[in-house]
């Protein structure tokens, strides 16, 4: 029985001064006690309880390199001794967007935040500062930040697909009048969205794998579409590669799909574990903070720790092979996960690539949109992230899966009987 004795303890403790005992509100949902932390190692937690917990989450994504990383520790060991932040130029910041530009294909200009959600918004000024529109399009499913302008139509009811409708309470509809939501994967609602609004039309936000939703994968021509009715109508492409951003190539959507949007987004994986985010694009884009049509501003925009941080994770990143080893680990769990399931019965999906993919239990094919995701045995993919964590292994909730260049086969030779210890529970 996976004991959670003084995690309960602590929970209790933390709700009678943190407003819901967690720090954002999607921890508070994972376990049914929220778990503790006492320290991580590589691809492990240990916890408060004395588990040592196999990780696929990646803290949500960002540890790729996993925790302790020799070079990345030593980056950021030497950075805070020469200087915590400066509120003014250093070399790190340059470095950094040099380093960017030449692993980033059609990327000429980057510009510096602090998170995702940060840079969405970023994005979204440049947008309309370079246009001079107001609207923009995103996709149900779609998870571009927890502002309002963005927080529409995630994770959209049923009876309410089709709508602009708010995630959460808080957002009043005058805060997302100028948001555009359609289904994804769909080219002719996407058509007669530019067929009516064309001129209105700033920018098409998309993830260009959906793996907040499913990781529902593009259908063949569907990205190019977008950005062939960006073109045509005036407006700007965006990839919001928070997730797929040095995850699921080293150039990310980019190099992965063959594709040059006009504008990209990145956090997570960019930075191993530190609060980092960027834009990169076109240069012809950011001229609108040169001339002040616009302003990009920010106290820890380009800070030193979070710059270190990415240059080396970066660096980790390029290594030969990094790719090849994240994408094949995780091609090996999607194996046994499918011959695991085939042999006890389950019917399932999986959705994504190596490095980032959803398991969807009672699907026959994988989804292509947040309507199809909905289909799926959520019930059912609970009792089996339940039943590993169990064998000490972490996952996500919603059925996704993270690898990272910190899982090597030793992990492999652990996960893989414990996917078969559970699929034989169910």
């Amino acid at each position: 029985m996976f004991k959670t004795d003084k995690a309960k303890t602590l929970y209790d403790r933390a709700c009678q001064s943190l407003a819901l005992g967690v720090s954002t509100a999607f921890r508070r949902v994972v376990t049914p006690v929220p778990l503790y932390m006492q320290r991580g190692d590589g691809p492990y937690y240990y916890d408060v309880d004395g588990h040592e917990l196999l990780d696929y989450t990646l803290a949500w994504g960002p540890l790729i390199l996993g925790n302790n990383h020799p070079k990345l520790t030593a980056a950021v060991t030497d950075q805070i001794g020469r200087g915590y932040t400066y509120g003014a130029q250093h070399h790190g910041e340059i470095e950094l967007a040099e380093l960017m530009v030449s692993v980033l294909p059609g990327v000429e200009r980057v510009i510096f935040s602090n998170t995702g959600s940060e840079a969405v918004q970023s994005t979204l000024r440049l947008a309309r500062a370079y246009t001079g529109r107001d609207k923009f399009i995103k996709f149900e499913g779609h998870y571009h930040g927890w502002l309002n302008n963005v927080l529409v139509s995630v994770h959209t009811p049923r009876d309410q697909l089709g709508q602009a409708v708010a995630s959460t309470g808080g957002q009043p509809a005058a805060e997302f009048e100028h948001t555009l939501v359609l289904p994804w994967n769909d080219p002719e609602s996407l058509k007669r969205a530019f067929a009516e609004h064309g001129k209105e039309i700033a920018c098409v936000i998309t993830e260009p794998i959906n793996v907040n939703s499913g990781s529902c994968m593009p259908q063949a021509g569907y990205l190019e579409l977008i950005l062939e009715l960006c073109s045509q109508h005036g407006a700007l492409s965006v990839f919001d590669e928070v997730i797929t951003g040095f995850r699921i190539a080293l150039g990310g959507a980019r190099q992965y799909f063959d594709l040059g949007p006009d504008l990209s987004i990145y956090a997570k994986a960019i930075a191993g574990g530190f609060s980092m985010a960027a834009v990169g694009g076109r240069a012809e884009v950011f001229e609108v903070l040169a001339d002040g049509r616009t302003m990009h501003a920010g106290t820890y925009n380009g800070n030193p720790i979070g710059t270190a941080a990415a240059m080396a994770t970066i660096q980790a990143l390029s290594e030969p092979g990094c790719f090849d080893r994240m994408l094949g680990h995780g091609k090996a769990i999607q194996q046994a996960v499918r011959q695991t399931a085939d042999k006890y019965g389950h019917q399932l999906a999986i959705a994504g690539v190596g490095t980032a993919f959803s398991v969807h239990f009672g699907l026959d094919q994988p989804p292509c949109n947040w309507a199809q995701v909905m289909k799926a045995d959520s019930e059912k993919y609970d009792r089996f992230r339940a039943a590993m964590l169990e064998q000490h292994i972490q996952l996500l909730p919603e059925g996704r899966w993270y690898v990272g260049a910190v899982h090597t086969e030793r992990e492999l030779d652990k996960v893989v009987p414990a996917i078969e210890t559970c699929m034989r529970g169910l």
